[in-house]
């Protein structure tokens, strides 16, 4: 009798134990749970609507790209333009006096036209080609007004140029062909020391000069 309740006794403890433990590991699995359900308020990502996680990395980066396309950088071509540089061809004879050839030159856009002429009376970087208008020439002036360019020069230019009728077509169109390499150039008179210049050599051109492409060595 005294073994039995002593067997009795034990089985009593150990089945306590057991049920304590098992109530234990119960509410410890709950409070796990409860913890792993519940979202945190300090998470490093925040969702997009789609649920679609956004660093903050990926938001500095897309803000930065926004900056730098509202202020894109000047270009080059911007920065030449502003530089009030023009680059334009003027135009020699061939070698065998036939065509005009051009060579480019950059001039300044404060007196562009008067530089031009300047630039057509240096002798050309190809040696095979002809400068035609007199070195002795002066250049009195040149006004631009509704597309035509007055052109007004010394009697040098008439006194001293190579003589000939294929010759003064190329000497008045190496300066027309010149000018009207600006756009707003259309046509070209002449002038000598303030007179209208009607006839070189054989040529009439006491009416506005206009830009003959067919001369132009192709």
């Amino acid at each position: 009798m005294k073994k039995y309740k002593l067997h009795k006794n034990f089985a009593t403890r150990f089945f306590r134990k057991v049920a304590l433990s098992m109530i234990t590991c119960c509410i410890m699995s709950g409070l796990l749970f409860f913890v792993s359900c519940t979202p945190l308020d300090n998470s490093p990502e925040a969702s997009d609507v789609d649920g679609n996680s956004i660093s903050s990395t990926e938001e500095e980066t897309t803000e930065t790209e926004e900056n730098n396309n509202e202020n894109p950088p000047a270009s080059e071509e911007t920065i030449e333009n502003e530089s009030g540089d023009i680059t334009i061809n003027v135009y020699y004879a061939d070698d065998m006096a036939q065509y005009l050839v051009g060579e480019a030159r950059t001039v300044s856009s404060e007196n562009k036209y008067v530089d031009a002429l300047y630039e057509l009376m240096k002798l050309p970087v190809d040696s095979s080609l002809v400068r035609l208008i007199p070195e002795t020439t002066k250049i009195n002036s040149v006004t631009v007004e509704n597309g035509l360019a007055k052109v007004d020069l010394s009697k040098e230019f008439v006194e001293d140029r190579f003589q000939g009728d294929a010759a003064d077509i190329l000497l008045i169109y190496s300066i027309v062909n010149t000018l009207t390499e600006f756009p707003e150039i259309n046509s070209v008179s002449f002038y000598i020391d303030g007179e209208k210049l009607d006839i070189l050599g054989q040529l009439a051109i006491d009416e506005p000069i206009f830009r003959r492409s067919d001369l132009i060595k192709k």
